[in-house]
């Protein structure tokens, strides 16, 4: 299991529809028909239940879903926290007129901040 099992899992349960959520994960619909039974199989539940009208999510599968959708929450996190550099840097600014007492008071302050 990965994380694109996951997402695949979510689409679906988003989509309600196995065509419909590989289209929007650009692939194929056997592929991803055979990804999620892998993925069942490795697990050991059924996710979807599949019927004539289409699929609906297990009791199993609904907390499994649960569980997917807060992993996938916290990769994002991740990914923008390291790899987007979105990291929660302070930054700080000062414009002013250059005046010596202006300088002298920064410059204790800065000393008081150390």
């Amino acid at each position: 299991m990965n994380i694109l099992h996951l997402k695949y899992a979510t689409e679906i349960a988003k989509t309600k529809s196995i065509s419909k959520a590989a289209e929007n994960l650009f692939m194929g619909q056997p592929n991803l028909s055979r990804a999620i039974k892998e993925l069942e199989e490795h697990i050991g539940i059924t996710i979807f239940k599949r019927t004539s009208k289409g699929i609906s999510v297990t009791d199993d599968g609904e907390e499994f879903l649960r569980y997917a959708r807060r992993i996938i929450a916290q990769v994002e996190q991740v990914e923008d926290i390291y790899i987007n550099g979105k990291r929660k840097v302070q930054q700080f600014s000062l414009s002013v007129p250059r005046a010596a007492y202006i300088c002298e008071a920064f410059a204790d302050f800065s000393m008081e901040c150390t």
